[in-house]
């Protein structure tokens, strides 16, 4: 535990200097509040809680780094976003695969800025394809290793955008 705590604080410090958060594999079951007191005036670019045990985005995040261009929150428990994740206007990049996930959260469709969408492996079976057209920077979606239905992937692949989907039959990998 004091481990954790010392590598978070390391990467905290590391952080008011490049603007970019890395608390990647640091065992966190949810954000530290030394994040936003260490980070208070930082204007991030780039946030990743991957490989961590969250279950939750807490309200506080997105309205503290609003600034954020990149995030990354695969690789845990979360299941849903809080309404303020709507906050994150300068969104370009976000993935949240493996996680629990059962639909894109409303909010996703949101994103106008969004370039580079990951939501493989998670628990999903439809996506809104006529809320994807309305999202006019999406350029590539990652779905492999949802359980999506056969109508759902037929119309995702008449996106003009990179769609990557697992190949009928392969099952998930």
């Amino acid at each position: 535990m004091a481990a954790e705590a010392a590598l978070v604080a390391n990467r905290l410090q590391e952080a008011k200097e490049s603007n970019i958060i890395d608390l990647t594999s640091c065992g966190l079951m949810k954000v530290p509040d030394a994040v936003y007191i260490f980070l208070k005036h930082t204007p991030v670019q780039s946030c990743s809680f991957s490989k961590n045990q969250l279950k939750r985005v807490p309200p506080r995040f997105p309205t503290t780094f609003k600034t954020i261009q990149e995030l990354d929150l695969s690789d845990n428990n979360l299941s849903e976003f809080p309404e303020e994740m709507s906050e994150l206007t300068f969104l370009q990049t976000l993935d949240i695969s493996r996680n629990q996930f059962t639909c894109l959260p409303d909010i996703v469709y949101q994103y106008s800025n969004l370039k580079r969408l990951k939501i493989d492996h998670n628990h999903i079976a439809d996506i809104d394809v006529e809320r994807l057209l309305q999202m006019p920077s999406l350029q590539e979606f990652d779905l492999r290793g949802n359980p999506l239905t056969p109508e759902v992937a037929c119309r995702l692949q008449e996106l003009k955008i990179k769609v990557l989907l697992d190949r009928f039959g392969e099952g998930d990998t």
